[in-house]
């Protein structure tokens, strides 16, 4: 985390890019931002600085002017609600920064009035010292003044903004601010100014004090405002790495990686690590290892549904995409888990005729931030259908390293019946692990944890103790995918091999005792939806 002095640096520097883009006569700005309090303040040091007259409009109170003595508002014209009366002010005063607040119903379609006045400000005489400023909570900006209106996306609020809400909100209840309340704000990062002062109320009103104790309040509400994304989930994983079977390549790496977060690294020269992309097989713990990536370096895990991203609005997506990395970057560091991340990007070579491009640029929003970041994010996507991979996305560079998880060795299939044995709290010592192991050749990780359910529910049918024919009757039953798959998972093992990292030390098993087996396929289980082509 950054020291304080240097986030009030970065605070200086927003004000700051204000002032000198005013300074270069730039006629509009668009600040996009939840924040009204934040822009306020930056707006009030920027007009000081310059010595401007700040007005503030919005459709419901008209006109008023900030008062720099007094630090509040008065108002200047209260019937000045519509956009109309906005823009005649504006053309009238001289020596003026006006800010439309909440300005975008005002930018969608079939506004060309609203245009017209909008390009007619900005093509104003350079010796006009008049700036207007447009503040709106996400983008929405016609292509027609793409060109005249330039962009301030500010990020979420930083540790010293926290603070001093904290301090207002113990203010308001008229309580001591804590002495130690680093753990306070940060857990409140990623809130907005407005969303931390209700966390803080309510942990406050809930408990009577406002200490570390509180932190697990601050934490749920957190939760509850990024839930309502609707594309992202604040996770809570109880797995850790001892419940990961095998991949000791895998675990080894993020051993050492997870260093790089250490106190001292940076200084050794060590930088943050980028992320991971996890391929392979159905059921081998791609999954799994996210969730226990979470526990193994104790940093926040958010789980990106790619899915969601997607709306119907025109600009919803990107407008989607960029506000999930914003709260991966305001919680930093942090981990964001990209579950089945094909499945997003199945429609991407036909974006441009199938929806006006929207895939191909909510990509790209993603890898330019994946090569951009500064924060400390971990990423960790997986895979199972190689096929719908862009190459974007497998170029080296992206990610830090690609892992291919293939299925199980028989001594990492005794670890992982060993594993579920003991979390049905059965001694894995009163089985023949060994025999199991070797009976279970070619099964998942995934198809493992079903046979020691399915033998439970045999056992207890019996009225008696789970024996070993229970588990040799359940792997009986089971047929595993890569019996259906086999061509398939070796052409995926081929591919692999020169493009990624193997998970796992051990050498994979071959089913070549099973090429002449005359199992039935479906349709989707062919070779080409497994697996992506040389050609291609």
């Amino acid at each position: 985390m950054k020291s304080e002095q240097q986030e009030l640096t970065q605070r200086e520097l927003i004000e700051q890019e204000i002032i000198n883009l005013i300074k270069a006569n730039t006629k509009i700005i668009q600040i996009i931002s939840y924040e009204t309090r934040l822009i306020h303040a930056y707006l009030v040091g920027a007009a000081k600085d310059l010595g401007r007259d700040l007005y503030l409009w919005n459709r419901v109170e008209g006109i008023k002017k900030w008062n720099m003595e007094e630090g509040g508002v008065s108002v200047e014209d209260g019937e000045a609600r519509s956009p109309e009366r906005a823009f005649s002010f504006f053309s009238e005063k001289e020596n003026i920064i006006l800010l439309l607040e909440d300005f975008h119903p005002d930018l969608g379609d079939n506004q060309p009035h609203t245009i017209k006045r909008l390009r007619n400000a900005a093509m104003g005489s350079t010796k006009q010292e008049k700036t207007l400023i447009l503040s709106q909570p996400f983008r929405q900006l016609p292509r027609e003044l793409e060109k005249e209106v330039h962009i301030m996306e500010l990020p979420y609020p930083s540790f010293d903004d926290l603070e001093s809400t904290l301090k207002k909100v113990c203010h308001t209840y008229d309580t001591s601010v804590p002495d130690d309340r680093i753990r306070l704000i940060e857990a409140a990062l990623g809130l907005t100014i407005m969303e931390a002062d209700k966390a803080f109320s309510l942990a406050y009103i809930e408990s009577g004090k406002l200490t570390d104790a509180e932190v697990p309040l601050i934490i749920r509400e957190k939760e509850s405002v990024i839930k309502k994304s609707g594309y992202l989930e604040y996770f809570h994983p109880k797995e850790n790495m001892k419940d990961v079977g095998g991949l000791g390549v895998l675990k080894e790496w993020l051993r050492k990686r997870g260093r790089a977060f250490d106190k001292g690294a940076e200084k050794f020269g060590l930088i943050y690590p980028r992320g991971i992309l996890l391929l392979g097989i159905p059921g081998t713990g791609k999954s799994l290892t996210a969730k226990a990536i979470g526990n193994l370096w104790q940093f926040p895990l958010l789980r990106l549904d790619m899915g969601k991203i997607f709306g119907g609005i025109v600009g919803e997506s990107e407008k989607n995409i960029s506000g999930a990395l914003g709260i991966a970057e305001a919680i930093a560091p942090s981990i964001l888990w990209i579950d089945e991340i094909e499945k997003a990007m199945a429609g991407l070579e036909s974006s441009g005729s199938s929806d006006g491009g929207t895939t191909s640029r909510v990509l790209g929003t993603f890898l330019t931030w994946m090569q951009e970041k500064t924060k400390p994010v971990f990423v960790i996507a997986t895979a199972n259908d190689i096929s719908k991979i862009p190459p974007e996305l497998l170029r080296k560079g992206r990610m830090d390293e690609i892992f291919f998880v293939d299925l199980p060795t028989k001594n990492e299939r005794e670890e992982i019946i060993k594993i579920h044995l003991d979390k049905k709290k059965r001694e894995p010592d009163d089985f023949n692990i060994s025999e199991l192991a070797l009976k279970s050749k070619g099964f998942s990780g995934a198809e493992l944890e079903e046979v020691v359910k399915e033998a439970l529910f045999q056992a207890y049918d019996s009225g008696r103790t789970l024996r070993d024919e229970d588990l040799f009757n359940a792997i009986e039953k089971t047929f595993p995918l890569s019996k259906t798959m086999h061509e398939s998972i070796e052409k995926m093992r081929e591919w692999a091999k020169s493009r990624t990292v193997a998970a796992s030390e051990e050498k994979p098993e071959s089913f070549k005792e099973w090429e002449n087996d005359n199992v039935p396929k479906l349709r989707q289980e062919s070779y080409d939806n497994w697996f992506v082509q040389e050609a291609k």
